[in-house]
C-alpha cells in the first residue's frame, strides 16, 4: 500500500503543479484578452472537445484497464495488441473528422456566428490528431501505473503552451492578432509534447503488435465516448444557447452575452475545478489499481478503500466550498480584477461537492467495467441540465449556468452511488459520515461569510486569508473529531492511508 501511496502524493504533486500554473495562466489570459475574446475561446473549446470525444474519448480509458489487467497476469500479447488496435482506431477516425471538416467548412458557418470563432477552430483543428495520440498513448502509460510519465507530460503541456502564449501574446517578431495566438500557442505546444511522449514511449519498450481485442475496446469505449460526446453537446449547447438566451431573455447585447459567458466559463469554472487537482489524482491511481485487483482477488475486496476515497473527496470539495463561498467575491476581484466574476463564483461554489463525488464515482465505475450505467446516469443528468437552462435565464441570467451543471451532476451522483453500492456494498457509515461533512460545511460557509463581511475594509487579500485560517481552523478538529483524520506521533495522516493510500 504504500506504494500506492507514493503514487497518489507523486500525482497529487505534480498535478498541484500544473492546475497551479494553468490558473495563473488563465488570470493572465483573462486579463490580456478580456471576457469577449475569452468567450470566443470557450464556445470554440467546447465545439473542439465535442469532435475531440467522437475522436478517442472513451480508448484511453479502455486502454489503460485492458493494459493494468495484462501486467497483472503477465499478458503482453494482449496489452500490446490493445494499444495497436486503440491507435489504429483513433487516428483513423480522427483524419476522417478531419478531412470531413476541410472538405465541408460550411458546417463551421453553421456552428459559430461570429467569423473570429471559424478562424480560431481552424487553427485547432490539427490539434484532433496530436489529442487523440496524446490521449491514447498517456493511457497506456496509466495502465503501465508509470504515474510519474502521465503526470509530468501534462505539466510539459501546460508549460509549454504558457511559453508560446507569452511569446505570441506580448509581441516581437512573433507577434500576431490575440483572437488567435492562443490556438497558434496550443498547437505549438502539442506538436513537442507528442514528440516527446513518443520517445518515453520506445524508452519504456513500448511496441505495436498485431491488433487485438477490437470488439472488447468497441463494447467499453463505446458508452465512455458517447457518455463524453454527450457531454460535450451539453458544453456546445451550453457555449451557443446560454448567451442567445441572455439576449432574448434579458436584452443584452451579443458581445456583452459573450462576456458573461467568458466570465462564467473562463475565470468562475477552472477555480471550481480546484478540488480536482487533489481528487482527480485518486481517479488516476484508482483505475488502474481497480482494474488490477479486479482481474485478481474482485472488486468486493475494494469496500473500505473505496468508501474511505469517497469520503477523502467529499472532505476535499467541502473545504474548498466554504473557502470560496465565504471569500468568492473578493478572490473573483482579486484574482481577474473583475467584480461580477467574484460574485459568481460566491454563488455557484456549492456544485464543488457534487461535480467532485461524481468525477470520483465515475472513475470507479468506469474502472469495474460499468460504462453502461455512467452513460445512463450522464443521460438521465443532461435532460435535467437542458430543462433548467432553457427555463431559467430570464430568473437567474448566467447563474443559470451554475443552476444546471449543479442539478446535472447531483443528480447522477446519486444514481452513480447506488450502482456503485449495488456492486461493492459500501459500508452505511461512509454516507453518514459524509452526510454530516456537508452540512457542517454549510454552518462554516456561513460563519465565513459573516467573517468576510466584517472585514469588508480590509484589503482583499487579508479577507482571503483571514477565510482560509478560518476554514482550516474548523474543518481540522471536525475531520480528527469524526475520524476522517487521525493523529499519530503529533503527524496528522488520512484514516485511510492503511487501506488504499
Amino acid at each position: 500500500m504504500r506504494k500506492i501511496f507514493k503514487a497518489f502524493a507523486t500525482v497529487t504533486v505534480i498535478a498541484a503543479i500544473t492546475r497551479a500554473l494553468s490558473f495563473v495562466f488563465k488570470i493572465y489570459l483573462s486579463r490580456k484578452l478580456g471576457a469577449e475574446i475569452l468567450g470566443l475561446y470557450q464556445i470554440c473549446a467546447s465545439v473542439f472537445m465535442l469532435f475531440a470525444c467522437i475522436c478517442t474519448s472513451g480508448i484511453p480509458v479502455t486502454l489503460s484497464r485492458i493494459t493494468a489487467e495484462s501486467d497483472t497476469v503477465g499478458d503482453n500479447k494482449r496489452q500490446f495488441g490493445a494499444l495497436t488496435t486503440c491507435l489504429f482506431a483513433g487516428v483513423l477516425i480522427t483524419l476522417t473528422m478531419i478531412s470531413a471538416i476541410l472538405i465541408f467548412p460550411q458546417i463551421l458557418d453553421l456552428i459559430f456566428k461570429d467569423a473570429r470563432c471559424k478562424k480560431i477552430f481552424l487553427i485547432m483543428l490539427p490539434m484532433l490528431l496530436t489529442a487523440c495520440l496524446y490521449a491514447i498513448l498517456r493511457g497506456w502509460f496509466w495502465g503501465k501505473k508509470y504515474f510519474g510519465i502521465y503526470s509530468v507530460s501534462e505539466l510539459a503541456d501546460e508549460i509549454l503552451k504558457i511559453l508560446f502564449a507569452v511569446i505570441l501574446l506580448e509581441g516581437g517578431i512573433l507577434a500576431i492578432q490575440k483572437e488567435y495566438a492562443y490556438a497558434l500557442a496550443m498547437l505549438a505546444g502539442d506538436i513537442i509534447v507528442i514528440v516527446i511522449i513518443v520517445i518515453m514511449f520506445v524508452a519504456k519498450k513500448g511496441k505495436l503488435s498485431k491488433p487485438t481485442q477490437g470488439k472488447e475496446i468497441a463494447k467499453s469505449a463505446t458508452p465512455l465516448t458517447v457518455t463524453r460526446i454527450v457531454g460535450s453537446l451539453m458544453s456546445t449547447f451550453m457555449s451557443l444557447i446560454l448567451p442567445a438566451l441572455l439576449v432574448s431573455k434579458l436584452g443584452m447585447s451579443q458581445s456583452s452575452a459573450t462576456a458573461e459567458f467568458g466570465r462564467a466559463s473562463g475565470m468562475v469554472m477552472p477555480l471550481i475545478f480546484t478540488p480536482t487537482s487533489i481528487i482527480g489524482s485518486l481517479s488516476v491511481v484508482l483505475i488502474p489499481e481497480i482494474a488490477s485487483v479486479k482481474a485478481g482477488k474482485g472488486v468486493k475486496t475494494l469496500s473500505g478503500s473505496l468508501g474511505n476515497a469517497i469520503l477523502f473527496g467529499c472532505l476535499v470539495s467541502c473545504f474548498f466550498f466554504t473557502v470560496f463561498s465565504g471569500s468568492g467575491e473578493q478572490l473573483g476581484d482579486l484574482l481577474y480584477d473583475d467584480k461580477l466574476s467574484g460574485e459568481y463564483l460566491a454563488f455557484a461554489a456549492i456544485i464543488m461537492i457534487p461535480m467532485c463525488l461524481n468525477n470520483l464515482v465515475i472513475s470507479m465505475l468506469n474502472s469495474m467495467g460499468k460504462e453502461f450505467n455512467t452513460f445512463i446516469s450522464h443521460v438521465i443528468g443532461c435532460i435535467i441540465l437542458m430543462i433548467i437552462l432553457l427555463t431559467t435565464p430570464s430568473l437567474l441570467g448566467i447563474k443559470s449556468y451554475f443552476v444546471s451543471l449543479g442539478a446535472m451532476h447531483s443528480t447522477a451522483l446519486i444514481i452513480n452511488l447506488a450502482v456503485l453500492n449495488k456492486n461493492v456494498r459500501i459500508q452505511s457509515k461512509i454516507f453518514f459520515k459524509s452526510g454530516i461533512c456537508i452540512i457542517f460545511s454549510l454552518g462554516v460557509a456561513i460563519v465565513c461569510k459573516l467573517a468576510s463581511a466584517a472585514l469588508s475594509d480590509s484589503p482583499k487579500i487579508i479577507v482571503v486569508i483571514s477565510v482560509c485560517i478560518l476554514a482550516t481552523v474548523a474543518f481540522l478538529p471536525f475531520a480528527i473529531f469524526s475520524k476522517m483524520l487521525k493523529v499519530n506521533f503529533g503527524k496528522l495522516s488520512l484514516k485511510n492511508k492503511t487501506t488504499f493510500l
